[in-house]
């Protein structure tokens, strides 16, 4: 990276700082998203409206409706720090992103599609004509060691204080849309159906980018962490994890109604226990379970109380065999998410390999 990215910085009088290059998810937590969730927590967004929590029937729990697995994730780098001819202090940031997806035939995990890229991102604060004449430089001449896009973040105050932040989020979107991408190639290969449906690692409400919704006719987020302490869903006065904590085994919430944050799409939240409360975490198996709704749902005005009731029973049929002693959350792990998620991280350069490629 060094004498690469320099040259073409110092041609336009950016001045680079170089330091040890460290891996931001050893120090950098993400808060919790759910602080933005959206709920009208007087609307039960189901054909059976009962505002009670209900018991799953474990008859049929042998049977699942999911085939296919969908995963993302991402690792990112602080390699080194800018000052802008305008005297922005800024830093400059490096990811690795990838995406994939597992299909189950016969019982049998298969790779189905994956897709990875490299970026670095530098600060919007680089006046345009700089900003182009380092991409198209770095990137030719990094061509033969490594395929990497440089593309530009933007720094706004009104959400954090940290640059850092701000170019964390942005590759966060890359990976976002890798994963539409995805889905959207499935959808017009015309592999999801009704029997057939596929399991999105992560919450769908807080994809930030537009798409067609109907690309999630098929589709299901499956959430192992939430924000226990949100009081969006309980009319403002009661945490989410106080009343999470008398779900018993194979009991479910009610639907209710959310949105986005700028209410393009409406989702459908409710949680699952899919283990057997235990003497851990008094949270451990429960997960948080978002639908997009569609045209169908929205005209009954919430979605049918069956197909609810199938996507739970089938989700905690998933829940084994355990990723337990492998995984620290393995009590709110669905084993074949963990599979497809061991799988995405294998395709990832080492740190030390990709900190000195870059």
């Amino acid at each position: 990276m060094s004498s690469i990215l320099r040259n073409y910085m110092n041609k336009r009088k950016i001045t680079l700082f170089e330091h040890d290059k460290i891996c931001l998810d050893n120090y950098y937590f993400e808060a919790f998203q759910s602080l933005d969730e959206r709920y009208d927590n007087t609307r039960i967004y189901e054909t059976d409206n009962k505002t009670q929590r209900k018991k799953i029937n474990l008859i049929n729990i042998s049977d699942s409706i999911f085939t296919y697995f969908m995963d993302g994730s991402r690792k990112v780098y602080k390699i080194a720090d800018i000052v802008t001819s305008e005297s922005k202090f800024m830093p400059v940031v490096a990811g690795q992103v990838s995406v994939g997806c597992c299909e189950r035939i016969h019982g049998d995990m298969k790779k189905f599609l994956i897709n990875r890229k490299n970026y670095i991102v530098l600060s919007k604060a680089i006046n345009n004509e700089d900003f182009e004449y380092i991409k198209q430089g770095y990137e030719r001449d990094m061509k033969s060691k490594l395929d990497i896009i440089v593309e530009k973040y933007d720094f706004d105050r009104s959400k954090t204080d940290k640059p850092v932040d701000s170019a964390i989020e942005k590759i966060q979107k890359f990976m976002q849309d890798l994963e539409i991408e995805m889905l959207t190639d499935m959808v017009k290969k015309d592999v999801l159906d009704s029997d057939n449906l596929l399991i999105l690692d992560g919450s769908l409400q807080f994809l930030t980018q537009k798409f067609n919704p109907d690309i999630f006719y098929n589709v299901v987020g499956v959430s192992k962490s939430f924000n226990p302490n949100s009081t969006e869903m309980t009319k403002g006065k009661i945490h989410i994890g106080a009343l999470l904590t008398k779900l018993e085994f194979a009991e479910r919430t009610p639907v209710l109604y959310s949105t986005d944050k700028s209410n393009r799409y409406i989702y459908g939240v409710w949680f699952v226990r899919i283990r057997k409360a235990h003497k851990g975490n008094p949270l451990d198996g429960i997960i948080k379970i978002e639908k997009m709704a569609l045209k169908d749902d929205k005209e009954r005005d919430g979605f049918e109380t069956n197909l609810i009731d199938n996507i739970s029973l089938s989700l905690i049929a998933e829940r084994n065999p355990t990723c337990h002693g492998k995984d620290e959350r393995w009590a709110n792990h669905l084993y074949p998410v963990y599979l497809t998620e061991k799988m995405i991280k294998s395709t990832f350069l080492s740190d030390m390999h990709f900190q000195n490629l870059i």
